[in-house]
């Protein structure tokens, strides 16, 4: 197992040991002292039992390999024992202000006790090292459940620390005091306990990373044959993430380019670690961009792979330049290396009366669509034709 990972799971350990000392100290003070406040407290203790055990069980589970039933992992299994810590918090919030309230309404009267300050001064002391024990192994180990638990700890701290400031009020008289304090202490903990359960369900609900999705956006829109980028979602945890990119490449892109484009893709593992995943999904554009049509001498349309010239038409900026054909008299691989030549300056669509097998084959692995046009036409006409096709 991860070093990293054993360190999260002593942290659930310790946490849990620790707040079984403070809810058999707190309970018993606050029983003894009559105080609703105090006891509250220790429930929140007790409930905090439950959220480290959750917390240790998500992580292992986590960690299990993916299998057949579990082909992405079993990373969200931490996101669970996170949305349980959650709801363990909201619930310990409602029972307190319900308690406080009655409490209120009874005019019930607590009794100052030294000892009941000092329990509740002595959880203040644990609460806080536990808090920053645990948040700081969650963000080395990138566990959000463990995070969550490090900040459920802080609200234990502010507990205590209103619980110890309720029994100063009714030291001088306040005797309503210990409830408003309970009340108070309930109304922070519910909302901190609704802001893990949010964290918890964006990841249980595939919320995408927008920050992680525009990163990896711009990474790919910067490569070479990408006509556009889709869509990116990014899902999972902070420390798994899974990517999933639609892109659309020309048609003038070769089967061995987009090759190279999905491994590209796929290596955004190395710069980004916390993803363990990328699903590729490719699209091809049937939209031309440049057309290269055979001329000759005076720039007539010939149809053939030995004229003299190409005329290359930009079909998206209006543009045509006209190139000579290095290779009109080669006596072998002459369609290869045409194509070849034609791949260089960016072509996608070629316009030929006649093309052989060989030859259209090399077109099409340079990602050249072959367009036959038998008919003597105009340079302009062609033009005109292939761009009716690519609306």
């Amino acid at each position: 197992m991860d070093a990293d990972i054993d360190e999260a799971i002593k942290a659930g350990k310790i946490s849990t040991l620790a707040n079984i000392i403070l809810t058999v100290v707190k309970g018993v003070a606050g029983i003894a002292a009559n105080s609703t406040a105090l006891i509250a407290d220790s429930l929140h203790s007790m409930i905090d039992i439950l959220s480290s055990l959750l917390v240790w069980i998500g992580i292992k589970i986590a960690e299990k390999p993916p299998d057949k039933e579990h082909p992405y992992g079993h990373f969200k299994a931490e996101s669970l024992a996170e949305l349980g810590v959650g709801t363990a918090i909201v619930i310990t919030a409602l029972f307190i202000m319900y308690d406080a309230v009655n409490e209120l309404i009874l005019r019930k009267i607590p009794e100052f006790e030294y000892y009941a300050i000092a329990a509740a001064a002595f959880s203040v002391v644990v609460n806080e090292a536990l808090a920053r024990y645990k948040i700081s192994v969650g963000l080395k180990t990138k566990s959000s459940s463990l995070i969550a638990e490090g900040k459920h700890s802080r609200t234990d701290v502010i507990a205590s620390l209103a619980v110890v400031l309720g029994f100063i009020l009714i030291y001088f008289g306040y005797w309503w005091a210990d409830a408003v304090v309970a009340i108070a202490i309930s109304i922070l903990i519910l909302q901190i306990g609704c802001e893990i359960l949010k964290n918890a369900v964006d990841v249980l609900m595939d919320r995408v990373d927008a920050e992680t999705a525009l990163r990896i956006t711009n990474y790919v829109e910067r490569m070479r044959g990408v006509e556009s980028v889709d869509f990116v979602g990014v899902r999972g945890t902070w420390r798994n993430k899974i990517v999933e990119v639609h892109f659309t490449v020309s048609p003038g892109v070769s089967l061995e380019e987009v090759e190279e484009i999905t491994e590209k893709i796929e290596s955004i593992k190395k710069e980004i670690p916390d993803i363990i995943d990328v699903i590729p999904v490719v699209k091809f554009s049937k939209k031309i961009s440049k057309v290269a049509i055979p001329v000759n001498e005076t720039g007539e349309y010939s149809g053939d792979l030995n004229s003299p010239y190409f005329e290359i038409f930009d079909l998206k900026k209006g543009a045509k330049i006209r190139i000579v054909n290095e290779y009109s008299k080669a006596e072998r691989r002459k369609g290869y290396l045409i194509a070849k030549m034609l791949r260089n300056f960016g072509v996608d669509c070629i316009v030929l009366k006649k093309v052989g097998e060989g030859a259209k084959s090399h077109f099409k692995n340079m990602g050249i669509v072959v367009n036959i046009i038998d008919n003597n036409r105009s340079v302009e006409e062609i033009v005109e034709e292939v761009k009716e096709a690519n609306r």
